[in-house]
C-alpha cells in the first residue's frame, strides 16, 4: 500500500512519534556540534590576538592570514588581507613614531618645569621645545593608531574562523552551520559593539560558494565586499572622526602640505612598507587631494584594483616568485 502524505498518519506512519523525536535530537546534537567546533576556532582565533601590543599582534595577524594563502591558495582573499593588514602595520609604526616624538616633548618640559628656577622661567628660550604641531600631530596618532589596532583586531576575529571552518569541514557544512556562529557571541572577544557578533552575512557564503566552483577572483570579491562594507565600514569609516583624519591625511599628502605626517594611502604587495621607482608591486588609493578613503565605493574601487594587480602578479611566470616569497616572510617573520 502506497503510503499517504501525512508524515503524522498513524496507519502509514505507526512509528511518527518515534521518528520526530529522533529527528529532533539528531538536530539538535548536530546544532551542538556546529557550536563547538565555531566556538574552538574563535578561541584560536582570540589566542592569536591576545598579546597586548597591537603591532607584534599585526605581525601575528599578517603571518596568520599569509599562512592561510600558503596551505590552500583557493584562499586568495586571505593573500591580499596579508599585504593589507601589513600595510596597517606600516601605519601603526608610523602612529607610534609620531606619539613617541610628542610624548618625549611633553615630558621633557614636564621635567623642565618641575625644576627650573625662576630665572630660567623668565627666559623665553630655556624651555625644551615642545612645537604645537607635534603635540597635535600626536594627539591625531593616538586616534588613527587605537582605530587601526582595533578594526586589524575585529577584521581577523571575524574573517580568520570563517576560512578555517570551510578548509576542515567543507561547503555543505559550512552553510548549514554557518548560522549557529550567532550563538556563541557570549564566549566570544567580540571589540565592535555597534555590529552583532556571528552575524550570517550573505557575502560570506557567496564568497565560499565562488571558492568552491573554483571562481577565485568571484571569492575575492565577495569576501573584500564582506570586509570592506559589513565589518570594516560601519566599525571604522562611519566614525566620524576618523573619517576626517583620512580625509585630511589625502589632502595633505596630494597637495605636499608640510606637515610632516601625511602619509600617501597604497598597498605594497611585497614584505616591505613601500617599493621604489615605477613598480608593479604597488597600488595607489588616490593623487586626488579630495579622494574620500571613508567613502565606501572608492575605497572598494581602490580594493578591486588591488585584488586585481595581485591575481595578475601570481599569474606572471617571474614576478609570482617574489609575491610568494614576501608572503612566505610574513607568513614566518623573524
Amino acid at each position: 500500500m502506497q503510503k499517504c502524505d501525512n508524515r503524522r498518519c498513524p496507519i502509514c506512519y505507526p512509528n511518527w512519534k518515534a521518528e520526530e523525536e529522533t529527528e529532533r535530537t539528531r538536530a539538535e546534537q548536530d546544532k551542538q556540534d556546529c557550536m563547538t567546533c565555531w566556538r574552538n576556532l574563535q578561541k584560536e582565533a582570540e589566542k592569536i590576538v591576545s598579546i597586548p601590543d597591537p603591532i607584534a599582534r599585526n605581525r601575528r595577524i599578517n603571518a596568520a592570514y599569509a599562512q592561510l594563502w600558503q596551505d590552500d591558495r583557493r584562499f586568495q582573499w586571505a593573500g591580499l588581507a596579508a599585504f593589507a593588514s601589513k600595510q596597517v602595520g606600516c601605519g601603526l609604526l608610523n602612529a607610534a613614531e609620531m606619539i613617541k616624538t610628542s610624548n618625549r616633548q611633553r615630558d621633557a618640559y614636564q621635567r623642565w618645569d618641575k625644576n627650573a628656577s625662576l630665572l630660567e622661567r623668565m627666559s623665553p628660550y630655556a624651555s625644551p621645545r615642545m612645537p604645537i604641531p607635534d603635540q597635535a600631530m600626536g594627539g591625531v596618532a593616538e586616534a588613527v593608531y587605537r582605530m587601526m589596532a582595533m578594526g586589524n583586531t575585529a577584521l581577523f576575529l571575524e574573517i580568520w574562523p570563517l576560512h578555517k571552518f570551510y578548509e576542515a569541514f567543507g561547503l555543505a557544512r559550512f552553510k548549514r552551520c554557518y548560522p549557529e556562529r550567532q550563538n556563541i557571541g557570549a564566549s566570544t572577544n567580540w571589540p565592535i559593539k555597534k555590529i552583532p557578533f556571528g552575524t550570517a552575512w550573505p557575502d560570506v557564503v557567496e564568497a565560499f560558494s565562488a571558492i568552491d566552483r573554483g571562481d577565485i577572483k568571484g571569492g575575492v570579491e565577495f569576501m573584500a565586499r564582506h570586509e570592506q562594507l559589513n565589518i570594516l565600514q560601519p566599525a571604522m569609516y562611519d566614525e566620524t572622526t576618523f573619517a576626517t583624519l583620512m580625509r585630511t591625511n589625502q589632502l595633505a599628502w596630494a597637495l605636499h602640505f608640510p606637515t610632516g605626517s601625511a602619509q600617501e594611502i597604497q598597498l605594497t604587495l611585497a614584505n616591505t612598507c613601500t617599493v621604489t621607482g615605477a613598480n608593479g608591486h604597488q597600488e595607489l588609493f588616490s593623487r586626488e587631494p579630495l579622494a574620500n578613503l571613508a567613502d565606501s565605493g572608492q575605497r572598494m574601487a581602490f580594493v578591486r584594483r588591488a585584488a586585481e594587480r595581485f591575481d595578475e602578479l601570481l599569474r606572471d611566470p617571474l614576478r609570482k616568485h617574489d609575491v610568494e616569497n614576501s608572503l612566505h616572510l610574513i607568513a614566518h617573520p623573524r
